[in-house]
């Protein structure tokens, strides 16, 4: 599923996005759009909640806190967002460059360029070796890279995903997130904890040492299965 935040304060310019939107990826992606008629609207969910869009088609010239201004604070925050600026002032397109927008849109040419755009975005999207997973958490929701996470475990119900630096408690067991994740990189080695091989820098029989230095059990059951997959990262890795 690919996630667009649209942010215009003109109705009709609204509408016209999400028609284009809505054609382009029908039958071909799954698109979950969100609508802002306020710019800080759009700086709530993404800066604040940490809801991140994969795309967002930002119109300069809004009231109180113009686009500019607003990517200048998505970027801050999430510097990877694809950002389209949408907009019917051409003026300013040697202004919008310090602000690394993926396209610049112009309203007059918007059935050709917001196309073009999308089609772009969506090639880098799909073709990007930097995997991302969406997480719920009691602080919102986190949009973090797969590759981050070094370790998660059952906490009851729940899992707790570890990061470098930080701990992240989502609503999913350990089973859903592993299959989720679907990534070679990571490995069972009990039934409570699954980590990933990038971040182990020594095993025996009975436990694993992370480059944190942090030392987790590894179970019996699945000592053969951990001993494989470090053989096969590491094997790559030389």
């Amino acid at each position: 599923m690919i996630k667009i935040d649209i942010c215009d304060d003109e109705p009709l310019w609204i509408d016209k996005a999400r028609d284009i939107v809505g054609e382009y990826f029908k039958g071909k992606q799954e698109v979950e759009l969100n609508f802002f008629d306020k710019s800080q609207d759009l700086i709530n969910k993404i800066v604040n909640k940490k809801e991140y869009p994969d795309i967002v088609i930002l119109d300069i010239d809004m009231p109180k806190l113009n686009g500019f201004e607003t990517a200048k604070l998505l970027k801050d925050t999430y510097p990877d967002i694809l950002l389209l600026f949408y907009t019917v002032h051409e003026q300013y397109v040697f202004e919008a460059f310090q602000f690394q927008p993926f396209r610049y849109i112009r309203k007059t040419y918007v059935e050709t360029e917001l196309k073009l755009a999308l089609e772009a975005a969506w090639h880098l999207i799909e073709n990007s070796h930097e995997k991302y997973i969406t997480l719920k958490s009691t602080d919102g929701t986190i949009k973090v890279k797969i590759s981050e996470i070094v370790y998660f475990e059952t906490n009851k119900r729940r899992c707790d995903v570890h990061l470098a630096g930080r701990t992240i408690n989502v609503r999913k067991t350990i089973k859903e997130l592993y299959s989720e994740i679907d990534s070679p990189d990571f490995v069972m080695i009990h039934s409570g904890a699954v980590v990933n091989v990038r971040y182990i820098k020594s095993y025996s029989s009975f436990d694993i040492t992370l480059e944190s230095d942090e030392r987790l059990v590894v179970g019996r059951n699945h000592a053969k299965s951990v001993k494989s997959a470090l053989a096969k990262y590491w094997g790559s890795r030389i």
